[in-house]
């Protein structure tokens, strides 16, 4: 079952890197976002759920008292409650393997318009709620702990005319 663990925001790298020397899986869903900077497109890493990490464990008083001394968590979320079958499967699918996300590749028709994408969003296009083109960002939806979670997923486009707004730049 997965759980999440609420952790102090900036620690979540290192609290799931010692749940691991612990024997313990966690996750923190990571992506290679591109955004916009001085006017060209740049590559870095974002979290998906800042202060979040996830663990795949049969929660019992033991693993409780394994978890919880771990420098950065502050709590389970929940009494703890472990996510529901959908809300799990779709943390396992944003964890990517514990590989980082990189962009996908947006498939366009002659008009332009994005019918698909190759890469992470390939078929997986029923989970997209939202997608803006001018920011190459996928919106995708996940409910824990009681609230609709966001995380904008990155694509690009082939070509790079069409990503820039036809401007010719960078």
């Amino acid at each position: 079952m997965i759980y999440v663990l609420q952790i102090q925001t900036g620690k979540e790298n290192e609290v799931c890197a010692s749940l691991k020397r612990i024997g313990i899986t966690a996750y923190a869903p990571c992506e290679r976002i591109i955004i916009r900077r001085g006017g060209l497109w740049t590559k870095m890493l974002k979290l998906l759920f800042p202060g979040y990490a996830f663990t795949d464990v049969e929660y019992s008083a033991e693993m409780f008292h394994r978890i919880k001394p771990v420098p950065g968590v502050i709590r389970f979320l929940g009494s703890p409650t472990p996510l529901s079958e959908h809300e799990a499967e779709m943390i396992k699918w944003l964890s990517n393997g514990g590989k980082v996300i990189e962009p996908s590749e947006a498939v366009t028709d002659e008009n332009g318009d994005i019918i698909g994408f190759k890469g992470f969003l390939n078929g997986c296009e029923d989970k997209i709620r939202f997608v803006n083109k001018r920011q190459k960002k996928a919106l995708i939806a996940v409910r824990f702990d009681g609230k609709l979670h966001k995380a904008n997923i990155s694509f690009d486009f082939p070509d790079k005319n069409q990503a820039d707004g036809m401007t010719g730049q960078g």
